[in-house]
């Protein structure tokens, strides 16, 4: 943009002060020869409308229990820092108490503390924060439909963490989420089941290939036995050998079969393969007789695929 000392009156001529080529252009004006911005196009600095008031301040957020758009009430000085007077500051306790009350109201005593909640379990669980605004949103659905009522809020905290994970598509298994709640697995699973009914929500099952990166960090795996057992599922799921199992035990029984029957990697235990998958040996062990039939067929293809 060009920096010489052009006045407003100057910065409407039609000619480059640089090359003398033609200017053109409305609020943005630009010389056609060389490129130089005369005038660039001055920021929008009107409100915007956001449901019908000003678009202003911090965006409204679930996680918050006020959504970020109330305000607190001042004691001895007001918004530009001048002292109050004796008359006013008595209005303004008057104020404080009817906003304390209003803040109270409903279900807002809930609210508070089953936010602070999920945001802590987040915390634990090291989500993100889409984990935290989608558990806030389900979290605020069962208040407004009174479904807490002879349940614990840490409980069904927790319980919205994990249809929030869900949701967003972020692997986090129950147990994880119990333990981080402070909640028995038991009464997370109720609630869990009890908001997938009341609330009507719709959570498919996961593919058993997500849970592959968080079995290879717990394991000390590396990435040549996670392609093969991602290619060992894939020969699965064409035989459907998947069906009606458990995505976590399919995910463990795939690189248990591949680190039994591929001298490359590492050979597995199964107790230390379903402690990491949260599934039982047995589980690990008859995914292990179902897969162990077309494990060399991949392994086979997938070293006649390598260099």
């Amino acid at each position: 943009m060009y920096r010489g000392p052009l006045s407003s009156a100057d910065s409407r001529i039609d000619t480059c002060p640089e090359c003398g080529g033609r200017v053109t252009g409305g609020a943005e004006r630009v010389c056609q020869a060389c490129g130089l911005v005369l005038e660039a196009s001055p920021p929008d600095r009107r409100t915007r409308s956001r449901d019908g008031g000003r678009g202003t301040g911090a965006p409204v957020s679930p996680t918050r229990p006020n959504r970020r758009l109330s305000s607190r009430v001042g004691r001895r000085r007001d918004a530009r820092g001048r002292p109050v007077a004796e008359r006013r500051r008595r209005r303004l306790h008057r104020q404080r108490t009817q906003h304390r009350r209003a803040a109270r109201a409903a279900n807002k005593e809930t609210l508070q503390p089953g936010l602070s909640e999920i945001a802590r379990v987040c915390a634990v669980l090291d989500v993100s924060g889409s984990v935290r605004a989608s558990a806030s949103v389900l979290f605020r659905r069962a208040l407004a439909e009174h479904l807490l009522y002879g349940r614990a809020y840490e409980s069904i905290a927790g319980a919205t963490v994990y249809l929030g994970a869900r949701q967003v598509d972020v692997v986090r298994t129950l147990t994880e989420v119990a333990n981080a709640s402070r909640c028995p697995n038991t009464t997370v699973v109720r609630d869990v089941r009890f908001l997938q009914r009341e609330l009507k929500i719709a959570v498919g099952p996961l593919s058993a290939a997500v849970y592959l990166p968080r079995l290879r960090s717990a394991l000390g795996l590396d990435e040549r036995a996670v392609r093969s057992a991602r290619r060992l599922l894939e020969a699965a799921i064409a035989e459907n050998l998947h069906s009606g199992r458990d995505p976590k035990g399919v995910a463990a029984g795939a690189l248990y079969t591949v680190s039994r029957l591929d001298e490359r990697t590492v050979d597995l235990r199964q107790t230390e393969v379903a402690t990491a998958a949260d599934v039982s040996p047995e589980t690990v062990r008859a995914r292990f007789d179902e897969f162990a039939s077309c494990c060399p067929e991949v392994l086979d293809d997938g070293n006649a695929a390598s260099p």
